[in-house]
C-alpha cells in the first residue's frame, strides 16, 4: 500500500507541473476572436480525412489517443474477464450523458462569482467563453490541454481507488479507464467534427449536430448534451427549436463584446 501511495503521489507531482505548464499557454477571448475584416463562417464543406487530419494537429487528442493505447495494452496484459466488465461498460455509458451535461452547464456556463472580496472565474469558463465567440473554429471547441492533463490524473486515480479499496477488480479498472479514455476521446472528435463545415451524412450525427449547433447559435442555456442527449432530455434543457427564444448573448454569454460586434452565421 506504501509503495502505490508513493507511486500515486510521484505521478500526480509530475501532472501537476504539467498542468501549470501547459496552462499558461491557453488561449484567450482575444485571440479566438474571429479577424473582424472578415465574415464569420464555416467556409467549403471539408472532407472527414480532412477534418480527421485538423483534429490531430492539436496536442490534446493526441495524449488522449496515447492515454487509450496505455490502457488498451495495460487491459491485454490482464487477461481475466467477468461480469465486472460488464457492469463497468454499462454504468459509465449510462452515466455520461450526465457528465456531459454537468461539465457543460455547472461549470463551462458558471457565471463569475463572489470568493470573499474578489470575483472569481474559472479558467475553464473563460476558454469556453471563448469557443463561444467563434464557434467556426473548431480549435477553441477542444477540450484545452491542461484539462487533457487534469484527466490523465483523475481518470486514472478514480479507478484505481475502486480497486484499492476493494470495490473493483484490477481487471474491471482497466476496463473501466479504457473506455473512460475512449468516450472522452469520441467526445473531442464529435465535437471537433461538428464545428468544421463538414456536412451530416447519417442521421444519428446529423441529431448531434443540429442540437449543438442550436446550442451555439440559437440559445446558449440549452442543449447541452454532445455526444448522448439523454441528460438534456431528462433534465429539461432539449426544447423544440421553435419553443426557445434566440438569445442575445448566444455568442458571448453575457460578457463583454456584443453579437453584433462578432456577427451570426450558422
Amino acid at each position: 500500500m506504501a509503495t502505490l501511495i508513493l507511486c500515486y503521489l510521484g505521478y500526480f507531482a509530475v501532472l501537476m507541473v504539467l498542468f501549470f505548464w501547459v496552462r499558461a499557454y491557453t488561449w484567450t477571448e482575444e485571440q479566438a476572436l474571429p479577424a473582424k475584416d472578415k465574415k464569420p463562417g464555416f467556409g467549403p464543406q471539408i472532407t472527414l480525412l480532412n477534418a480527421a487530419k485538423g483534429l490531430f494537429h492539436h496536442n490534446g487528442p493526441r495524449v488522449l489517443v496515447g492515454a487509450c493505447v496505455a490502457c488498451l495494452i495495460a487491459r491485454a496484459m490482464v487477461v481475466e474477464f467477468s461480469w465486472a466488465d460488464l457492469w463497468v461498460v454499462l454504468g459509465v455509458i449510462a452515466f455520461w450523458p450526465f457528465q456531459e451535461w454537468l461539465i457543460h452547464a455547472w461549470l463551462e456556463h458558471l457565471p463569475a462569482f463572489e470568493f470573499g472580496r474578489r470575483k472569481v472565474e474559472l479558467i475553464i469558463t473563460k476558454t469556453h467563453r471563448a469557443h463561444h465567440r467563434n464557434p467556426w473554429d473548431p480549435q477553441y471547441g477542444l477540450t484545452t490541454t491542461y484539462f487533457v492533463v487534469l484527466f490523465l490524473g483523475g481518470v486514472p486515480m478514480i479507478w484505481s481507488l475502486g480497486y484499492t479499496f476493494g470495490f473493483v477488480p484490477l481487471h474491471a479498472v482497466l476496463t473501466g479507464a479504457l473506455v473512460t479514455f475512449l468516450l472522452i476521446l469520441n467526445y473531442e472528435w464529435v465535437h471537433y467534427l461538428i464545428h468544421t463545415s463538414y456536412a451530416p451524412r447519417t442521421w444519428y450525427y446529423r441529431r448531434l449536430w443540429r442540437n449543438h449547433r442550436l446550442h451555439h447559435f440559437q440559445n446558449e442555456n440549452y442543449w447541452f448534451g454532445l455526444t448522448m442527449l439523454a441528460g438534456d432530455r431528462m433534465l429539461g434543457t432539449q426544447p423544440h427549436k421553435g419553443e426557445a427564444t434566440h438569445s442575445k448573448t448566444v455568442l458571448n454569454l453575457g460578457v463583454e463584446a456584443t453579437p453584433e460586434d462578432i456577427g451570426v452565421s450558422s
